[in-house]
């Protein structure tokens, strides 16, 4: 089934320059990259995103976390990749985990 499945290379893997490691990881899925965007998270996008954690204790430390707020001034964005092909968010899923 082709499919498109969002991955957000997140502040502290651009903190630790990991996302060359990660795109070598990924591209062994054998899938295509359909859309890539630095985006800076705003608090508004980053509670939409997590909408389905609203009720969780750890909300709050997730909505910094994405947001950049643990890392420093200069990390407050995160590399957001479109993958597309064939199972995309299962291969992905069994890469990265849920």
């Amino acid at each position: 089934m082709l499919q498109q499945t969002l991955v957000i290379i997140k502040p502290d893997g651009l903190k630790k320059s990991l996302t060359g490691n990660i795109l070598t990881r990924l591209s062994e899925t054998k899938l295509r990259i359909v859309g890539a965007k630095v985006v800076e998270v705003t608090k508004e996008l980053a509670q939409n995103h997590y909408i389905h954690l609203k009720d969780k204790p750890f909300f709050g430390e997730v909505i910094k976390y994405i947001c950049g707020e643990l890392h420093g001034e200069e990390y407050r964005r995160v590399l957001a990749l479109v993958y597309q092909g064939e199972n995309a968010i299962e291969k992905v899923r069994k890469l990265a985990g849920e």
